[in-house]
């Protein structure tokens, strides 16, 4: 083994991070959105929903680019696509360019999953794996909570523009730094044929019958996940009547809570179920639905406790079952063909947070 484990997981991870630093504070960002540009619920959807449509039109490209190249090529280049869509969204100040932009920053966003999925299957045994994924996909909440702490404080003194260039940056600097340190095996440097033989295997992956029952578990899930998480801010300010701090405040703390739940369904999907993929996610299922009901009661009457103690459940619940379909999809696909099952799942696990408004 050219590293341990646990040294590529955390390369992984920290390109995770940065990736994900953008996309995951967009929530907490949407009020200075709206008063920089006075937009309505709809357009501001349309800034939350237009990086998932990107990441949807090419998901299954880049999971196709992963088995042919290999997870460091495509980490790196997905780092320099994402990074210099962010810094020139930045340099812009029309509400079009901007979106255009985060569009680019979206198709750059497909493959930041697929991209360290082999090295996953490849590295931990199937007892570890639903933990070692748990642990990779905790970077998206730990991209959450530092974003929503560091990007508003940043957009209080440089509008949204000054927040896009530093998330740029970051994501420069995350993706290029693991691509650069990862010393990739031989055997997961991508198999040489040609695309369209990937693509033909590809859609035999597609019709196999777990993978379709795992994948239209997976839509429910994450429609609920997104209209939550996306809108939990402004629901907090314009139904409850909390300030923008406090809202970012319990935004942050459903963060957190996402970095617990990830961790323990991995744990659970390992442990509690043998390695089973369906059962966690049937269970998180029921638990969702339930924290939905409790978050839509939320109103100017609720005591501030309950409300937090939603917000953590709902990071729990609704952000914490990813890690265990994502290994799902992997393992279905194998070490060769992991990308392709996992660009074919997601691009169909993401399209309801695309259509979002």
């Amino acid at each position: 083994m050219p590293e341990s484990p646990y040294e590529v997981l955390a390369l992984f991870t920290g390109a995770m991070v940065g990736a994900s630093l953008w996309i995951m504070s967009t929530g907490a960002l949407l009020p200075f959105f709206s008063a920089t540009f006075g937009l309505g619920q709809t357009k501001l959807g349309l800034i939350l929903s237009i990086q998932l449509a990107g990441s949807v039109a090419m998901t299954s490209a880049a999971g196709i680019l992963t088995d042919r190249f290999g997870d460091k090529g495509v980490v790196f280049w997905s780092g320099v696509v994402m990074g210099t869509a962010l810094i020139a969204a930045s340099l812009v100040q029309n509400f079009n360019w901007l979106i255009f932009w985060l569009l680019v920053y979206g198709i750059g966003y497909a493959a930041v999953t697929p991209a360290g999925s082999h090295a996953i299957i490849f590295f931990f045994r199937q007892a570890e794996r639903g933990f070692a994924m748990g642990m990779r996909q905790c970077g998206v909440p730990v991209a959450g909570v530092f974003g929503s702490l560091l990007l508003p404080v940043i957009a209080r003194h440089f509008q949204y523009r000054g927040a896009l260039a530093v998330a740029g940056l970051f994501t420069l600097i995350a993706c290029s730094a693991a691509a650069e340190l990862y010393r990739e095996p031989r055997e997961l440097r991508g198999q040489r044929i040609s695309l369209r033989e990937m693509f033909v295997e590809m859609l035999q992956i597609a019709r196999e019958r777990r993978l379709i029952l795992l994948t239209l578990t997976s839509m429910v899930l994450m429609s609920a996940q997104f209209a939550l998480m996306g809108f939990l801010c402004l629901t907090l300010v314009r139904q409850a009547g909390y300030s923008v701090a406090a809202a970012v405040g319990f935004f942050t703390l459903a963060q957190f809570a996402a970095i617990f739940g990830r961790l323990s369904w991995g744990r659970v999907s390992d442990r509690i179920f043998a390695g089973s993929r369906a059962m966690p996610l049937a269970l998180a299922c029921i638990l969702v639905a339930v924290i939905a009901i409790a978050t839509g009661s939320i109103g100017p009457a609720t005591p501030p406790m309950l409300v937090g103690a939603i917000a953590f459940f709902l990071g729990f619940t609704a952000e914490g079952w990813l890690g265990v379909a994502i290994i799902g999809f992997a393992e279905i696909g194998g070490e060769a063909r992991a990308g392709s099952a996992l660009g074919v799942g997601l691009t169909w696990t993401l399209l309801p947070r695309s259509s979002l408004r």
